[in-house]
């Protein structure tokens, strides 16, 4: 009976497990692309710069507000006597004051510009962060596709060596073939054997490498699907140069951050001028200056400050900030070079590899003509079997290497599509 609960139970467990594998069903490029932006750890940690931009904004805006306080306290205290002779031991006052800043040198005024600005910023480092976490995440995915396309290739190779030393057998058999080809044959599969499980290695990595990058526990890994294909490219360098100068995030948040920087010279300088500020301020006291008697007081004034002489401290960060927006000036510059660079290069490696592919087609097809050819000439005694093993294990390498040569064709134009920025919305066939 309790054999019979336990095997229940594991039935039970099997289909549960089963059930919830069929649920996950294989990961597209594009759906992996989503749940990439939605829990990538750098991504969400950026977005909280976002509710930093609010913050200051909040800020920003509190400076044409008045400022508003209450106080209260009381006392006790020991005198025999007050000032008119009555006994008094304790008091109690509470006031409430009114402030407004008026004129704060053009530090408000530039705080107020600011907050767009800072915003801006935020959303143009997720952007660029985006941008750069879609090229990764396509790097890694068509990678987890070329260790597929590995395992392809190397069962296929396992498979001809386990035929090849079935041929041998019966042919050492019939007195056709030696004991030392069936060794051959046999070591031959061995190798690929071990291959094999070289690949698969690298898939399970591949693949954990990819769940991991996705925020994806391991224990809810999901498979891909897709394969390698050659992509689609139109366009030339001037029109990813025009796409990049409209689409980098990266470019778009140096210029704001030289507006930003503006501003800031402004706070800066504020510390030199006048500031002008008004008060209202009204309050109770019991007693009142030392007599048994309550009473209110109030008091309205402006003041004006004028900085006369600070130790040089404000021209000092009046440099400090001129000096951070002469660095953004020349970041902008330098990035706007890096990105005619970039282009320059990601159209040179997509020429580079397409020539590699075509040429990587071509030697597996003569690969795939050499071990036919070999077969036949083998079976008819013409072909030694070192030939025949050679040409099995050339077909193989010629398919790992056109599989790397497709692999890299696809990720230069993805490359590309990174460099114009437009990576996010690429689907992978066209423009």
């Amino acid at each position: 009976m309790k054999m019979k609960k336990c095997l229940a139970a594991a039935l039970a467990a099997f289909a549960l497990c089963s059930a919830a594998q069929a649920e996950r069903t294989p990961l597209c490029i594009g759906e992996a692309l989503r749940i990439t932006l939605e829990n990538n750890a750098e991504l969400k940690s950026l977005r909280q710069e976002l509710a930093k931009a609010d913050a200051f904004k909040i800020k920003a805006d509190g400076t044409l507000l008045p400022s508003l306080s209450f106080s209260a306290a009381a006392d006790a205290q020991r005198e025999p006597q007050t000032a008119d002779g009555s006994e008094r031991s304790s008091g109690r006052s509470a006031a409430v004051s009114l402030e407004q800043e008026i004129y704060s040198g053009g530090k408000n005024s530039a705080m107020r510009a600011q907050a767009p600005q800072l915003k801006t910023i935020a959303e143009m480092a997720i952007a660029d962060a985006e941008n750069g976490a879609a090229g990764e995440l396509y790097a890694r995915f068509y990678n987890v596709s070329l260790k597929k396309k590995q395992i392809e290739a190397e069962e296929a190779a396992v498979a001809t060596s386990e035929l090849h030393l079935k041929q041998v057998k019966k042919m050492a058999e019939l007195g056709l073939a030696n004991k030392l080809e069936v060794m051959r044959a046999g070591q031959q599969l061995a190798e690929n054997s071990a291959d094999l499980a070289t690949a698969r290695g690298l898939y399970e990595n591949a693949l954990i490498s990819l769940m991991n990058y996705m925020g994806i526990e391991p224990r809810e890994a999901r498979e891909v699907s897709g394969d390698l294909y050659e992509p689609a490219v139109s366009g030339d360098k001037a029109a990813s140069l025009l796409l990049a100068q409209r689409f980098r995030a990266d470019r778009k948040r140096l210029e704001e951050q030289i507006r930003y920087q503006e501003n800031q010279i402004k706070i800066e300088r504020s510390a030199m001028l006048p500031k002008v500020t008004a008060g209202l301020s009204s309050g109770w006291s019991n007693p009142y200056r030392q007599r048994d008697e309550s009473g209110d007081t109030w008091r309205a004034q402006i003041s004006l400050a004028v900085p006369i002489f600070d130790r040089n401290a404000a021209r000092s960060t009046v440099i400090s900030a001129k000096a951070v927006q002469e660095q953004n000036r020349i970041a902008l510059e330098q990035k706007e070079l890096d990105i005619k660079s970039e282009v320059e290069s990601a159209w040179s490696d997509i020429t580079t590899s397409r020539k590699s592919m075509r040429a990587q087609e071509k030697a597996l097809e003569l690969a795939k003509e050499t071990l036919r050819l070999a077969e036949v000439g083998y079976r008819e005694g013409v072909t030694p079997q070192l030939d025949l093993l050679d040409a099995q294990s050339g077909l193989t390498l010629a398919q790992l290497e056109y599989n790397r040569a497709l692999y890299n064709c696809l990720i230069a134009s993805v490359a590309l599509k990174v460099t114009e920025g437009t990576i996010s919305e690429w689907n992978g066939e066209s423009d």
